[in-house]
């Protein structure tokens, strides 16, 4: 999920070497491409609720239904994007496949949402543009540097034989994720641009916020509630204390209507973060997450719609 834990510790980029951060990008010659989705969720809530405070991160992520009707900026692909199935879509999952195991899937996971849970409708800004590189730095992405070092072995190999942006690598890579783990088969189109600098801080979700506070932040992203319950679900990776660390299941929901971590669930230590304490209490998320916790595939399928959505989110593309 897209929410991060913010400790008071920075980890600083080491400069120089291989391994540098960011790599040289190349400005960005289009315009943000804005999408609108024909296609209402077929298991998506009609009712919205929009309330609650402010919000800043993600070890995590997010999500919502029917905003602004001239500014549904996911879900269909533009005509300027590459289709996946291509030799250059093939190379990138081939060399993630050779740097990618299942001990680092839940990293790469969380990295997407930190790259991608930026983007705000209203300003238009953030979304899965590679940024993340230059944003090590921030306390919300403590621990992130070691992902982007796995990532950069592969890119390294890609970029020899066809140059990739850093939110292609990232948005497969979290395919890779999920299937490595066991989650279901994830295909997303390549051409995305890469930003010239960091996003604007302050755009993740709190792992404090309530249920309804994660609703209106996740709203504002284009993300319905039942979005944002699918998208908890990558808590189930990791080491969060929902089922195995290394098995993309539907053990998160299970758990959450365990609720272990109240002193009638009997379990001393900590399971998973406050916002996702949150989920439960909230009766139009525990809706999704009961669905979710009896039926796997219908989780499969619903992560797998709103993971693309999530990495088409404030995309800038190639030109053909």
């Amino acid at each position: 999920m897209m929410c991060s834990r913010v400790s008071n510790r920075i980890v600083r980029c080491a400069s120089g070497g291989e391994n540098s951060y960011p790599a040289k990008l190349q400005p960005s010659c289009l315009s943000t491409v804005k999408f609108r989705s024909n296609k209402p969720n077929d298991h998506a809530s009609s009712d919205v609720s929009s309330s609650s405070r402010r919000a800043v991160i993600f070890s995590s992520i997010a999500t919502l239904p029917c905003l602004l009707p001239l500014t549904h900026i996911f879900g269909s692909l533009q005509a300027n994007a590459m289709p996946p199935g291509t030799k250059e879509y093939l190379l990138i999952k081939e060399e993630l496949r050779k740097v990618l195991t299942k001990g680092k899937a839940a990293g790469v996971l969380r990295l997407v949402f930190h790259d991608a849970g930026t983007f705000e409708i209203d300003d238009n800004t953030g979304g899965m543009n590679g940024s993340i590189v230059y944003e090590l730095e921030r306390p919300e992405n403590t621990g992130l540097k070691k992902s982007v070092k796995v990532l950069q072995k592969a890119k390294t190999q890609i970029d020899a034989i066809h140059p990739v942006s850093w939110a292609d690598v990232i948005a497969v890579a979290g395919t890779e994720a999920v299937e490595v783990c066991g989650g279901p088969t994830i295909t997303v189109s390549l051409g995305r641009q890469d930003s010239p600098g960091p996003d604007p801080e302050g755009k993740l979700p709190e792992e404090t916020l309530d249920a309804s506070g994660l609703k209106r932040c996740f709203h504002k992203k284009g993300f319905s509630t039942q979005e944002l319950v699918a998208l908890s679900g990558a808590h189930t990776l990791g080491s969060k204390g929902f089922g195995s660390p290394t098995s993309f299941d539907n053990s998160y929901y299970k758990v959450l209507l365990e609720k272990p971590w109240t002193p009638s669930g009997g379990m001393s230590t900590m399971i998973g973060l406050p916002s996702d304490h949150a989920l439960v209490e909230d009766d139009e998320c525990l809706r999704w997450i009961k669905k979710y916790a009896e039926n796997e595939n219908m989780f499969f399928e619903d992560f797998k719609n709103v993971y693309v959505k999530l990495v088409n989110s404030g995309v800038k593309w190639n030109s053909l």
